[in-house]
C-alpha cells in the first residue's frame, strides 16, 4: 500500500544533515535507519524530528530548527547539559538499555533520571506538535522514546502514532524491576501499532502487559480500558545491494587483488598479501557490554589452546567501534578487552604471527562490505542482541564462488530467522569453540548451500520491506 499521507520519522537523534544531501543527490547513506525509511518519507514528503546532538548550558525554550531538503524536512531541537546527563546517559543508558537487553545487574535505578526523561518526552512532543498537520503519520523509533505518543495525547493530538522498538523486550519478570513499569506499559498502548522484530520479544510484552495492566490480547490486538492498540513483528533488514559483491577476490580457494567495493580489503589494512594461506575470523560490533566480545575473546582462545594446528594459519579481527564512552560500564568493558587481548597475544603470538588483531575505530560501509567478503567466518555472538545487522549484512556481501560461515547466537534476533547459520551459544565457551572451528572447516557446498538460504532471508527481510511493511500496518488502521 503506498503512503498517501506525510509521514513524520521521530528519533532520539537525528541523522545529520550530510546524509540527506547525500540522498538528495542520489547517493548511498551511510545510516541504516536513514536507507529505511526514506523512500517512505518520499512517497507523500517527509519530516524527521529528533535532538540535534548538540548541547546548551541552559535549557533550551526556542523552538526547533528546520531544513529542508527537497521533498524531506530535518528538525532538531537541543538538549541541556543536565538533559543529557540524566535523561540520555542516565536513565536511556544506564536504565533501560541494561534492562531491555536482560542485564539486571547493571540497572541503575533513579528516581531523578526518570523524571529528566519524562520531562524529556514531553518536550519533545512539545515541540513537535506546531509541525504537525491533521493527517500525517508518525512513526517513532526506539526505547528513549516511550511515552511521546502519551504526551502527544494529553496535548490533543489524535492523529495516528506507531512505535518501534530496535531492541528486545525482556521477560516480565525482568521488566517488571522498573519502578515505573506500570506507567510506561500505559504509555505504550498510547500508540496504535507498536512493533517488534520477533513473536518472542511480543510474548515478552504481552506477558508484562497482563501481569501489570490485566488487558486482554486478541489476534494481535491489546485491549486495555475502552481502547486498543495494535501489536506486530517486523523484523528489520539492511538494503543488501549496499554490501553485494560487484567482483570476485580474495576467498578461501582464491586471492585477488579486488574487494569488489573499490574500497581496501582486511588483506590491504592488515598487511596480509604475503600469507594467502591465513583463514579470517572477523567480528565486527559497537564496543557494548550486550555484544559479548570478552566471551568471544575467550572462545577464540579456547580454540588456540585445543587445536593447535591453527597457530600462525588462523586471524581474529576484532573491529569495535566506540560507543557511549561517558558511560562508565562502557569504559570498564574497553578496558577488560583491551587487556584480553593483550593477554592472549602475549601467550600465543609467535614471530611473524600474532594471533587478534584488534581495531578500536568505525569503519564506512563501503570498508566493511569488503571486509566481510574476506572473512572465513565471521562471529556474531551477543549475549543479547535486539537484530543485529551485522549478520545480514555478512551473509549480503558474500560470493557465490566461496562464501564465509555466519556463527550467530541464538540470543541476537537475527536468530529467529537465519536458521541456517551455525547457531551457537555464547556462554558456552568449549560449544562455541568446537562450533567455530568446524566452521572453518565446512566443506565448500554446504557453505554455497547456507548462504543461498541465508541470503534469501535477507532479500526477504530487507530494510525497504520493513519500512513498507511497518508504515502500510500503521495507515490501514
Amino acid at each position: 500500500m503506498a503512503l498517501n499521507r506525510r509521514l513524520i520519522v521521530v528519533s532520539n537523534r537525528v541523522p545529520p544533515s550530510e546524509s540527506f544531501e547525500e540522498q538528495g543527490r542520489g547517493e548511498a547513506s551511510a545510516g541504516g535507519l536513514v536507507t529505511a525509511v526514506r523512500a517512505a518519507m518520499e512517497q507523500s514528503g517527509g519530516l524527521w524530528f529528533g535532538w540535534s546532538g548538540r548541547t546548551s548550558r541552559r535549557r533550551v525554550t526556542m523552538g526547533p530548527t528546520v531544513r529542508v531538503f527537497g521533498r524531506l524536512q530535518h528538525a532538531t531541537m537541543d538538549l541541556s547539559g543536565d538533559e543529557v546527563s540524566q535523561f540520555y546517559l542516565g536513565y536511556s543508558n544506564r536504565t533501560l538499555w541494561p534492562l531491555l537487553h536482560s542485564f539486571p545487574s547493571h540497572v541503575d535505578i533513579r528516581r531523578q533520571t526518570y523524571l529528566s526523561y519524562r520531562r524529556v518526552n514531553r518536550r519533545f512532543a512539545s515541540s513537535l506538535l506546531p509541525l504537525l498537520s491533521r493527517d500525517d503519520l508518525i512513526w517513532v523509533q526506539d526505547f528513549h522514546l516511550f511515552h511521546l505518543g502519551y504526551e502527544l495525547r494529553r496535548m490533543g493530538w489524535r492523529g495516528k502514532v506507531g512505535f518501534f522498538l530496535h531492541v528486545p523486550f525482556p521477560p516480565a519478570e525482568i521488566f517488571n524491576i522498573l519502578p515505573w513499569s506500570h506507567d510506561t506499559l500505559q504509555a505504550l498502548l498510547e500508540y496504535d501499532l507498536v512493533g517488534l522484530h520477533n513473536e518472542r520479544y511480543m510474548h515478552n510484552l504481552i506477558d508484562s502487559l497482563d501481569i501489570e495492566l490485566g488487558g486482554e490480547s486478541h489476534d494481535d490486538t491489546y485491549y486495555y480500558e475502552g481502547s486498543s492498540t495494535r501489536l506486530g513483528v517486523f523484523p528489520i533488514g539492511i538494503d543488501p545491494g549496499t554490501f553485494r559483491p560487484k567482483k570476485t577476490h580474495r576467498s578461501n580457494d582464491s586471492q585477488g587483488d579486488c574487494n569488489g567495493h573499490g574500497t581496501r580489503s582486511l588483506v590491504d589494512e592488515l598487511s596480509l598479501a604475503s600469507t594467502p594461506d591465513l583463514q579470517l575470523i572477523l567480528g565486527v560490533d559497537r564496543l557494548d557490554y550486550t555484544k559479548g566480545i570478552p566471551n568471544r575473546l575467550r572462545i577464540f582462545e579456547r580454540m588456540l589452546e585445543r587445536y593447535s594446528n591453527l597457530r600462525n594459519k588462523l586471524i581474529y579481527i576484532q573491529i569495535s567501534s566506540p560507543s557511549r564512552t561517558r558511560v562508565p560500564e562502557y569504559v570498564q568493558e574497553k578496558e577488560l578487552v583491551e587487556r584480553l587481548v593483550g593477554q592472549i597475544n602475549g601467550r600465543f603470538s609467535e614471530a611473524g604471527w600474532v594471533p587478534i588483531r584488534y581495531l578500536y575505530r568505525s569503519y564506512a560501509q563501503s570498508d566493511l562490505a569488503g571486509f566481510y567478503r574476506d572473512a572465513d567466518v565471521c562471529l556474531v555472538t551477543p549475549l543479547r542482541d535486539g537484530m543485529n545487522l551485522v549478520a545480514k549484512e555478512f551473509v549480503a556481501a558474500q560470493g557465490e564462488d566461496s562464501p564465509g560461515v555466519l556463527v550467530l547466537s541464538r540470543f541476537a534476533g537475527a536468530a529467529s530467522t537465519m536458521r541456517d547459520a551455525v547457531i551457537v551459544n555464547p556462554y558456552d565457551i568449549d560449544g562455541t569453540a568446537e562450533a567455530t572451528y568446524q566452521a572453518l572447516r565446512m566443506p565448500l557446498e554446504e557453505r554455497r548451500r547456507r548462504n543461498r538460504k541465508l541470503l534469501s532471508v535477507v532479500e526477504k527481510h530487507s530494510s525497504r520491506n520493513w519500512s513498507q511493511t511497518f508504515t502500510a500496518t500503521l495507515q490501514a488502521l
